[in-house]
């Protein structure tokens, strides 16, 4: 046995080899996602557990991802990256700390198809705790010490409590992946407290954004543009030199050797996260995103008939609060409006500070309240709302036909 998992180890490390030596790094990266690493070994770990150290593997992704990004991860940014795309990682899962979960939940898998096929049947827990070796060894490992919760979950199981239907390791690996985040985030503010490198203030607002940086990668849609898809427009996947950016950003790793003077505004330092790179206010890139935004999304509306207009006064008693879209259906003048977020922006510590907090979309939540809140008030004034003008029809009602939809 231990042969055979050995030569599968290897064969799945040199896949990754082949991988790393593709001349499109997106790709590369997606092909290392879904094709190899820790899906290419899984059904291994589910039958030797802890048994068999799978760090090998571990240190061929990791080498891996550092051949196609280009960049070498320090501890806690592999442990980021180690943890799943929803919770901020890159979901290059850990084989070495999925080992043992996954073989304890195979076994008890395998009981329960037994159950199915052979009635009455009952797998007496006293052998597995007993005689078998392998499951032992696997419940007894030293990397799931740390996870009390999970450890009384499998107790259920022995103690025939919980069965979990078969899904025991995606229970049990999903409690672990979210202890491991939170310990994290715990270490990298209090690694960076114990550097001595900031002091008050500006220390307080560093930790505060690495918190806020995770929990936003966190959110609903924010990792869309991770691993691309085979059917998608050609455009839509990252070249090299973009893949990095992102991923150095996604992982809080520095995108510039050095400080600088920011050559848009000449005033603010460029620091070496890109924190004020993606919030300065010069040189209209905001502004550009603002308007491709805003134009993708009447494009979208074009495409299903509601006939939009882009920047038209909808409100008789102000010409300035232009709706960046709106439409009439239904006799309802339905408008929608763009707003460019960034949890970090130095600007407004609200958005760091909200997006700490919670995991995705706090920045945008934020923005959408300020929003409502200035639609609200011109509603609110509007002398004679049954007469506003729209393209094809007028509002009836302030109160119930107005709708507001964020994005």
């Amino acid at each position: 046995m231990r042969v055979f998992v050995e030569e599968a180890a290897k064969g799945a490390e040199r896949k990754m080899r082949m991988i790393a030596s593709l001349p499109d790094a997106h790709v590369a990266l997606t092909l290392l996602k879904f094709c190899a690493g820790f899906v290419s070994v899984v059904h291994l770990m589910r039958a030797v557990g802890a048994v068999f150290d799978f760090a090998g593997i571990d240190q061929a992704t990791q080498s891996c991802l550092a051949t196609i990004t280009g960049i070498e991860t320090d501890a806690s940014a592999w442990a980021l990256a180690s943890l799943p795309v929803r919770l901020g990682g890159l979901g290059l899962h850990s084989c070495a700390d999925t080992a043992a979960i996954a073989h304890i939940a195979a076994t008890f898998d395998g009981e329960a198809c037994l159950s199915s096929l052979v009635t009455p049947y009952v797998l007496p827990h006293a052998m597995l705790l007993n005689e078998d070796d392998t499951f032992l060894a696997s419940l007894e490992d030293p990397r799931l010490a740390p996870f009390d919760s999970v450890l009384e979950k499998i107790q259920d199981v022995l103690q025939a409590r919980d069965n979990y239907g078969g899904r025991g390791q995606k229970v049990w690996s999903t409690t672990v992946h979210g202890e491991r985040r939170k310990a994290l985030l715990d270490s990298m503010t209090e690694e960076l407290g114990r550097s001595g490198q900031l002091q008050g203030p500006a220390l307080a607002l560093k930790q505060v954004q690495i918190r806020a940086r995770i929990q936003s990668c966190s959110g609903q849609h924010a990792s869309a543009w991770l691993y691309g898809n085979a059917e998608a427009d050609p455009r839509l996947w990252l070249s090299p030199a973009e893949l990095a950016v992102a991923i150095r950003l996604r992982l809080g790793l520095p995108i510039a050797p050095m400080p600088s003077i920011c050559r848009l505004c000449g005033t603010g330092s460029a620091d070496v996260d890109g924190v004020h790179a993606r919030s300065c206010f010069s040189g209209g890139r905001r502004t550009r995103m603002h308007n491709a935004l805003r134009d993708v999304i009447a494009d979208f509306a074009r495409r299903g008939l509601l006939a939009p207009a882009v920047e038209r006064p909808v409100f008789s008693n102000t010409e300035r609060k232009r709706p960046d879209i709106s439409y009439v259906r239904d006799g309802t003048t339905v408008v929608l409006d763009v707003a460019v977020t960034f949890p970090l922006q130095p600007s407004n510590p609200q958005y760091a500070k909200r997006a700490a907090e919670k995991p995705g979309g706090a920045a945008t939540a934020y923005a959408t309240a300020v929003k409502e809140g200035k639609y609200r008030g011109i509603i609110d004034n509007e002398p004679n709302p049954r007469e506003w003008p729209a393209s094809r029809g007028h509002l009836r009602s302030v109160s119930v036909r107005f709708s507001y939809k964020k994005l």
